[in-house]
């Protein structure tokens, strides 16, 4: 069995040194050998000993990046992006602490349930920089949603305790400080460079809790290293290297035997517990009909008596079809700017409900199509797939809303081209947000739709550049990701207005949002 490490990375990125300016910020990254699967952090336990105070932070996956601060330099400011920071459960004042990075003078607040329903919300005036707000009467599970010029951000919270109060959100102040329970008193958590320092990491493998201890003075960027070597009644790792063949009526997945696994399930869908089972054959086939350039996967999951690994997706796709004479004909020639398909016109509508196929990302004539897309797009719209253009191919523009180019008057963020791209994963809280499509003209000579939908938070999307080379990308800022999820909905027929009632909401923390406050409309 290869070695298992959990890795604690501690940054500490001190002042000039400065009498009056002792600041420091302490980043905390959490990655793991074999992919991370096998054992993942629960918790941290910071202790400053010097200062007596401490604060535990808490993993909710196998990866976590927190900032503590006991003061942050200003040429690190700028660093910074609008967001939450991290979160924890205050057991002092009972009230979940949210600590933000805010880079304007206000900023919105809400909080909402499980089912969607906001609980308490509140307009802010802050400074720039580093905010706390303090939920209290939090119900159990929330989702604490930040807005601000146009910015948004949000993160699922729990609440351990009983709710016996009303929701209501109170501004801490700005703060150099996260506020943290501690055992000695109830203050704040401070760190000052050489400061005797204690972390605790625990971990929990078949059900029993594990923990390592380091003790140290950090005085520069310094690197942790909790191992967990001997550690072995854990779980299996994931499937990682594998191998498809492609016949004219199935995919044949091969992979490597996992260490310390006892067997193997798969499913067509991510859900393990209607998998199928393989025993310890690491061998499995796609019988399905196929149709050519599909891309296909299934799930598959190692387990052992211990527990079941992460779940990985195999891939495979059909080769693509040759270009046709009327592909290569709108793709290549014709008007100047490409006309944009509508919804309620013959054939566009046939077109618009046409699932789409891949293309061969070796051919050109795919680049020159997405830049002329993006030429018929670029001033009324913010995205655009092919099917709109009335080309059935795997093919989007989208403007990356998460990017900026230039800085001044002279900002704009770029639009950027996607070949045979897909959604692979949801977020598990979808926003009922307005919508609306290029192919979905307004005016009286047509009906009216709603313009709404219900979009995921983030996605995670796989995709081919410009460059053929294949990317597994998640879309965090929640504009960018309904952007694609509405292009890469066009390539699979879906329009907009067929996402106005939530079919899977069993799944969902729903959440009632606005509009995007300064940002153009989705067309």
């Amino acid at each position: 069995m290869r070695l298992i490490k959990l890795l604690i990375l501690l940054a500490l990125i001190a002042l000039p040194v400065l009498v009056s300016a002792q600041r420091a910020r302490i980043t905390f990254s959490f990655a793991m050998d074999q992919s991370g699967s096998q054992l993942s952090p629960d918790s941290i336990f910071v202790e400053n000993l010097s200062s007596s105070c401490d604060t535990m932070l808490y993993s909710p996956a196998n990866s976590l990046k927190v900032t503590v601060l006991a003061g942050i330099d200003d040429a690190t400011e700028a660093e910074h992006q609008f967001g939450i920071e991290s979160w924890h459960y205050d057991s002092f004042d009972k009230a979940v602490s949210i600590m933000a990075f805010v880079t304007a003078e206000n900023v919105k607040v809400s909080v909402f349930d499980i089912s969607g329903r906001q609980c308490c919300g509140g307009d802010f005036s802050v400074s720039y920089g580093y905010n706390e707000f303090k939920v209290y009467g939090c119900p159990r599970s929330a989702v604490v949603a930040l807005a601000s010029e146009g910015k948004e951000a949000s993160v699922s919270v729990v609440n351990t305790e009983d709710v016996s109060s009303r929701c209501s959100i109170q501004y801490s102040g700005s703060g150099t400080n996260i506020s943290a329970k501690t055992l000695y008193s109830s203050g704040k958590f401070v760190f000052h460079s050489g400061d005797q320092m204690r972390f605790t990491m625990y971990s929990t493998t078949c059900g029993d809790a594990i923990s390592r201890e380091i003790l140290d003075n950090p005085t520069e960027n310094t690197e942790y290293t909790f191992d967990f070597t001997n550690v072995d009644n854990i779980r299996p790792d994931f499937i990682v290297e594998y191998d498809s063949i492609v016949y004219m009526d199935s995919i044949r997945w091969t992979w490597q035997q996992v260490a310390g696994a006892e067997g193997y399930k798969y499913n067509f869908d991510d859900d393990y517990e209607t998998s199928i089972d393989l025993g310890n054959v690491c061998t499995v086939k796609y019988e399905q009909a196929l149709d050519s350039s599909s891309t296909y996967k299934i799930y598959v999951w190692s387990y052992n008596s211990c527990g079941v690994s992460d779940v990985n997706r195999l891939y495979a796709s059909t080769p693509a079809r040759e270009v046709t004479d009327a592909e290569y004909d709108i793709a290549a020639t014709g008007e100047e700017n490409l006309r944009i398909l509508n919804i309620f016109e013959q054939p566009d509508s046939v077109i618009l409900r046409t699932p789409s196929i891949n293309v061969d990302i070796t051919d050109t004539i795919w680049n020159y199509l997405a830049n002329r897309m993006y030429q018929a797009a670029r001033t009324t719209g913010v995205g655009i797939a092919a099917p709109q253009v009335g080309i059935n191919r795997k093919v989007i523009c989208s403007q990356r809303w998460d990017k900026t180019v230039g800085s001044g008057i002279f900002a704009s963020h770029p639009w950027e081209f996607y070949f045979n791209p897909q959604i692979v994963e949801y977020s598990d809280s979808v926003v009922r947000r307005s919508d609306g499509c290029l192919s979905v003209p307004d005016g009286s000579n047509y009906p009216t739709i709603g313009g709404f939908s219900y979009r995921a938070t983030w996605v995670i999307v796989t995709y081919y550049d410009v460059d053929g080379i294949f990317h597994e990308e998640k879309i965090n800022h929640q504009y960018t990701a309904h952007i694609f999820q509405h292009e890469i909905d066009h390539l699979n027929a879906v329009m907009f207005f067929d996402r106005q009632v939530e079919e899977n909401a069993y799944k969902y923390t729903i959440i009632e949002g606005d509009s995007y406050e300064g940002l153009p409309e989705i067309r």
